[in-house]
Parts: structure tokens; C-alpha cells; sequence
């Protein structure tokens, strides 16, 4: 999978990109926490540097939370403890209800090291890649540069 340009929610100014629908994303995450018997603990929507939405579910005495890129609809399933400790994770109960509304990205995908040859990023982005430093594609994607 190639990431788009403006994945990193940094963009040019002139460029208008259109957010996801957080109350959507909120609703669909009280619907699953009772489709796989849980229940949400935390919603966040993005607050600046912060570019993705998190919904926070107790599994089983686990917390999980579900993360929404902010202008794509990518997933991410993680055990959450700060925005600079992200685990990324695979759920198969989780991943089978959000497939129907948003693209599911794999822990795999996600823990890869990022390879900015591999994607369609913007100049603003490729210098804020060189600047933060981010390891794998999930840091690129889930990020909360300034």
C-alpha cells in the first residue's frame, strides 16, 4: 500500500481536505463495544498536534483503542498508552465490524519501516518525515507533529 500525499495532516495551506465524521466514528464505536461485549472508556476527538480520533474500549479487562486517521479512512487497532507509545495490534472481532465503514490497516503494515520512496508524499510532509523522524508507516500515518 502506497500512502497518499497529506497522510501526515500536514499539507499545503491552499489544499482543503475534508475531515472524517467523528460522530460517526463515535457512534460506530458504541455499537461495537456491544457487538463484542465490551464498553468504551474514552473518546478523543484530533486536538491539535494530534491528526487521528481515538476511541478507547475495555475488552475482557483490556484496554484497546481504535484509532481514525483524521481526512482518510484508516484504522488502527493499538494498545494506546500516550501518543508516542502506540502498539499497533490485530483484532479480528474489531477488524470484522469496522471493515464495513473504513480500511482496516493490518499491525504488519503498520509496524513496517517507512520507506519514503514508497509513497506519494508532499515536499511539506517529506521535511517533516526528515525532521521527526518517524520509524515505521504507522508513525507517519498516526502522528502528532506540530
Amino acid at each position: 500500500m502506497r500512502l497518499p500525499m497529506n497522510i501526515t495532516g500536514l499539507s499545503n495551506r491552499e489544499i482543503k481536505i475534508n475531515e472524517m465524521d467523528g460522530n460517526l466514528f463515535q457512534r460506530l464505536g458504541y455499537e461495537i463495544a456491544r457487538k463484542v461485549n465490551s464498553k468504551v472508556i474514552g473518546w478523543h476527538p484530533p486536538s491539535y498536534p494530534l491528526n487521528y480520533f481515538r476511541i478507547d474500549l475495555e475488552i475482557d479487562n483490556t484496554i484497546v483503542s481504535i484509532l481514525l486517521h483524521e481526512y482518510f479512512p484508516y484504522v488502527a487497532i493499538t494498545s494506546y498508552k500516550s501518543e508516542l507509545q502506540i502498539q499497533f495490534l490485530d483484532n479480528e472481532d474489531l477488524t470484522l465490524e469496522l471493515k464495513p465503514h473504513y480500511i482496516v490497516l493490518e499491525s504488519a503494515f503498520l509496524n513496517e519501516p517507512f520507506n519514503p520512496n514508497a509513497h506519494d508524499l508532499s515536499e511539506i510532509e517529506l521535511k517533516n518525515v526528515k525532521y521527526w523522524g518517524p520509524s515505521t508507516n504507522g508513525e507517519v500515518i498516526f502522528n502528532c507533529w506540530d
